[in-house]
C-alpha cells in the first residue's frame, strides 16, 4: 500500500515578492496549482490514499471559489482517500458552511479519529494533549499511522508531540505537518516522525528541496521516500569573500558557487566575510549580472571590513582623514562599519543616491 503524505501548502496565502510583470503572473500561478501536481504526484506514484497533515490554507477567510476548487478537485479523483487534518492557520475554513463533503474527503476531529484501511490503521487529531498517545488505540495486528499538526518536544504538551511519548506507544510513523522542510525523526523502537514539509516553497525563509513524502508498506515493514516536486527550487548561497581584493574576484567568487543552479530557480546570493574597507562591493551590478540568468536573482551584503588603524596614519588622503575620523569617534563596531562602508562607497561614486 502507497501513502503520499503532504502538509503545509498554504493556498490563498498572499505572495510577497519582488517579482514584477510576467514572471510575477507565472508564479502566482504555479502557486495556485500547488494542490492538482500533488493529487498528480498521489496517482503517478499509484498511491492509494493522500494525508494532509494540516494547513492546506493559509488563513480561515478564504473565498467560496477557493473552497469548492478543493472540494471539487477531490470530488474529481474518486480512486484516492484525502485524510484531513485542519491546522492551526485554516480550522475549519474547507469545510465551514458546506452542505455534503465529497465521499472521499475523510476528517479527524478534535480526538482521535480512527480509518481502517487492510493492514494499515491511520489515526489523527486537530489538537494536542499531554495524555493523547495514552489514549491512542493501536490496533496490534496493524500498521498504526498518526496524523498530527505541530512543533516537536520531548513529551507532548498542548503545543508539542512528544517524540519520547510517541516513541513509547509504539507508533510505526508519525505524519506530521507544520514546519516547512522535510525532516526525518528516528523514534527510540524503530518508528518515524517525519515533517513533509511544504511541496512548493513561497519565499527565502523556505529554500531548499520542497516536496512530498511517499509512505510504502505491505502490513509487515514500513518505509518512506522523499520525493522532490517543488516547480522552482528556492536558493540561498553564501559567498565568502574575505580572499577578495577586486570586485573581479567578488564576481568569479559568485560565478563559481552558482554552478549547477537551475535557470528555473528564485535565488539569493549573501555576500559574508570580512574584508579591507579598499574593496568596493557592488551587489547592484551583480543584480543586473544574473537577472536574466534565473527566474529571480538577489544579492545581499552582509560582509564586514577590516580596518587597521595603522594604515591609515599617514594617509592624507581625503579617504584617510574620513577613516581617521570615523575611528576616532566612540560608537559600536557594527555602526564603525557601516559609516564606514557607506562613506567610502560614495567616496568612489559607488552609491547610485549620491
Amino acid at each position: 500500500m502507497k501513502i503520499l503524505h503532504t502538509s503545509d501548502l498554504h493556498l490563498a496565502s498572499s505572495l510577497t515578492s519582488r517579482l514584477t510583470g510576467e514572471r510575477l503572473k507565472t508564479r502566482r500561478a504555479e502557486l495556485s496549482l500547488v494542490f492538482e501536481r500533488t493529487v498528480e504526484e498521489a496517482v503517478y506514484r499509484g498511491a492509494s490514499l493522500i494525508i494532509i497533515a494540516g494547513d492546506l490554507f493559509d488563513t480561515e477567510r478564504i473565498t467560496a471559489r477557493q473552497r469548492e476548487h478543493i472540494l471539487e478537485s477531490i470530488a474529481r479523483c474518486p480512486m484516492l482517500d484525502f485524510l484531513y487534518l485542519p491546522g492551526n492557520h485554516e480550522r475549519e475554513a474547507l469545510t465551514a458552511g458546506v452542505g455534503k463533503l465529497p465521499e472521499n474527503l475523510k476528517l479527524f476531529g478534535s480526538e482521535w479519529t480512527y480509518y481502517d484501511y487492510g493492514l494499515v490503521r491511520i489515526a489523527g487529531r486537530s489538537t494536542l494533549s499531554a495524555d493523547m498517545f495514552d489514549t491512542l488505540q493501536k490496533d496490534p495486528e496493524k500498521k498504526n499511522i498518526a496524523v498530527l499538526h505541530g512543533g516537536v518536544s520531548d513529551r507532548s504538551s498542548e503545543s508539542a508531540v512528544g517524540l519520547k511519548d510517541a516513541a513509547a506507544s509504539g507508533i510505526d510513523y508519525v505524519a506530521l505537518g507544520h514546519y516547512h522542510s522535510y525532516e526525518h525523526i528516528r523514534l527510540e523502537g524503530g518508528g518515524s516522525a517525519v515533517y513533509s514539509g511544504t511541496p512548493e516553497g513561497r519565499g527565502f525563509d523556505e529554500a531548499g528541496p520542497c516536496g512530498v513524502v511517499l509512505i510504502e508498506t505491505d502490513g509487515v515493514g514500513l518505509s518512506h521516500s522523499f520525493i522532490p516536486t517543488a516547480k522552482r527550487e528556492i536558493v540561498i548561497k553564501n559567498v565568502d569573500i574575505s580572499a577578495a581584493h577586486t570586485r573581479l574576484d567578488i564576481d568569479d567568487a559568485v560565478r563559481e558557487t552558482l554552478l549547477g543552479v537551475e535557470d528555473t530557480s528564485l535565488v539569493r546570493v549573501v555576500l559574508t566575510g570580512r574584508h579591507s574597507p579598499e574593496l568596493a562591493v557592488d551587489t547592484d551590478t551583480l543584480n543586473r549580472r544574473y537577472a536574466e540568468k534565473f527566474f529571480y536573482f538577489e544579492a545581499l551584503d552582509e560582509s564586514g571590513i577590516v580596518i587597521n588603524p595603522e594604515d591609515y596614519r599617514y594617509d592624507k588622503s581625503l579617504k584617510g582623514e574620513f577613516i581617521r575620523l570615523v575611528m576616532s569617534k566612540e560608537m559600536d563596531e557594527a555602526e564603525r562599519e557601516r559609516i564606514i562602508k557607506t562613506g567610502l562607497g560614495a567616496l568612489v561614486g559607488d552609491l547610485t543616491d549620491i
